[in-house]
Parts: structure tokens; sequence; C-alpha cells
């Protein structure tokens, strides 16, 4: 019997000193009916010439204009052939049996989503940074079908945004018409829970395939003015893109919860971001965060500094 195919996804920017390391992980995959799409950003430095010696093993698609990685990988999906989809970041890496056991899951259960474990490490230097890791088997059991609400239920508690952890299939995708918000940071908060919310079937593989690298000036660690100044914003568009999402007619009462427990989140980021007072003005156009979830909040946060 075929094998069914999966489409990797790779966005790529000025990653010229780990973008072989990811290809080679993808490439080195036991898991071998795969297309590896890669869409270079625009970059700069040498990461197209070095992904130009991967032509005959990957699919490369250069771009002229730099969009972002929610534009990129929206760009991925409209090419993907695959059954399952997944999403690698270009500085990360993955074990070479990640698919192969994901797969081999998905296709036992028929579950439309695989999660599974992630390593962090700082760049150039293998240590954990422990405090950052993804490690979902306090919540979930490993190889269980979780399905319906509880599926919701457990991605619940187990939510993180980082499409790198997880295989779906892209039935689940385009049948609920999902993709991500372009030209921001933090677009994957958006996709990953309105994914969560419509995933019926869901399982999990307690297993630490995917390795993130920590690295100077990434999304993930900036704390420039300008980089605190564009976060803001983007969250500011992630808000009201829920915000819309929850407005909807099509979800049950604990979708509803689940989707108003992410802007809750979101909203109290905001609340709390360093940037210019001023900016936090805009927060009082969000109609869907009412005074008992301001106080909600307000209370939870009062716990968590007196528990320090």
């Amino acid at each position: 019997m075929t094998k069914p195919l999966v489409s990797i996804i790779v966005p790529t920017y000025n990653v010229e000193r780990y973008v072989e390391e990811c290809i080679d992980s993808l490439l080195a995959q036991t898991y071998k009916n795969t297309e590896i799409i890669v869409l270079d950003d625009a970059s700069t430095d040498a990461t197209t010439y070095l992904l130009k010696q991967y032509t005959e093993e990957i699919i490369l698609i250069e771009n002229e204009k730099n969009e972002g990685q929610g534009a990129r990988r929206n760009q991925g999906l409209e090419i993907a052939q695959g059954k399952y989809i997944y999403f690698m970041d270009a500085d990360d890496w993955l074990e070479k049996d990640a698919l192969e056991e994901c797969v081999q899951l998905a296709e036992a259960t028929q579950a439309e989503l695989v999660r599974f474990n992630g390593l962090a490490f700082y760049e150039g230097d293998q240590t954990l940074v422990n405090e950052n890791n993804y490690d979902f088997s306090g919540t979930l059991k490993s190889k269980k079908l979780y399905t319906g609400e509880e599926a919701l239920q457990k991605n619940r508690k187990a939510f993180t945004p980082s499409p790198c952890l997880y295989l779906v299939n892209k039935d689940l995708i385009d049948e609920n018409n999902l993709s991500f918000i372009e030209g921001v940071l933090h677009e994957d908060e958006y996709f990953t829970t309105i994914l969560f919310a419509n995933t019926q079937r869901m399982t999990y593989l307690n297993q630490n395939f995917f390795h993130r690298r920590y690295r100077t000036a990434s999304t993930m660690t900036a704390h420039t003015k300008q980089h605190k100044l564009k976060s803001f914003n983007s969250y500011i568009k992630v808000f009201k893109a829920l915000e819309e999402e929850y407005a909807k007619q099509k979800y049950s009462e604990m979708q509803k919860q689940f989707i108003k427990r992410q802007l809750l989140s979101i909203y109290n980021g905001l609340v709390t971001s360093d940037v210019h007072p001023e900016m936090k003005r805009r927060l009082k156009q969000f109609k869907t965060v009412k005074l008992k979830d301001k106080l909600f909040i307000l209370g939870s946060r009062l716990k968590q500094q007196m528990r320090k």
C-alpha cells in the first residue's frame, strides 16, 4: 500500500548559519514519501545560495518581496499536495524518525492531528533550555486517541502555538479555510487556536522529536523597543482576528470558551506589555473582553505576584 505524502513547509529568511542543518534533518527522515517545500522570503544573505545545492531534493520557491513567515506558510499550503502537513522553522531541526512515527499513528487512529514534544537549546550551545521545553506528557497520554470535546479540553490544557509540534491532516486545514495572518509576528497564535478549536480527533506521541533553537534577535528572543512595538501591534491584529472568529455562530459553547480563553491570554499580555501607556488605549476597542473578564485577569495576576 502506498504511503501517504507528507508536505513539509519551510519558510526561510536570512538563516544561512542554520538552514543546512534544518534541511539535512528533513532529508534524513526515515519516512521518505515527502515533499519539502522551501519558501525563501527575499533573504539578503547566503540562504538561497545554500538552498540551491538541494534543488534536486526540495521544491525551492524564491520570493522577491519580504512578506513574513505567515505569508510564506500560506504560500506553502497553496502548493502542498500531501495528505499531511508539517510546518518547520528553518533554524530548528527534527529527529529522523519523527514523521515515520507520526504518520504511522495518524493512519492507525485516523487522527486529524498528531502532537509531540520538543526540546529547546541555546544558539551555539547544546545545553537545554529547561524552562522552555515542550513536554505534554503531564496532560496527554501517549498514543491515546482523543475525540470531540475531550480533544478540545486536552488541547486547551496543553496549548502551545508552535505548529512545529504537530502533524496535521490537510483536510482539517482545507475544510475550515485555515490560513495564517500575514505581515505580523505571532501569526501561529491565531492559526493554532482555530485549528485546535476545529480538531475532532487528536492523538499524541510522548517523544522529543522537535529541537528549537533560541538565538539572538529572533522572534522568540528579541527585546528591542522596536521589536516590542511590532509585537504589540501584531498581537492587536491577532486579537481582532480571533475576536471575529469568536463572533461566528458555527462554534459550540465549549469551542467559544476555548477561543475566549486565548483572547483573554493575549489581552493580558497586551495589558502588561512594555510599551508606552498611550498605545494601550487601543485596547478599549475590544468588546469581547467584559468588565468581569478584566477583574478575573487582574485577580489572576495578583495571585501570581503573591506566589513569587
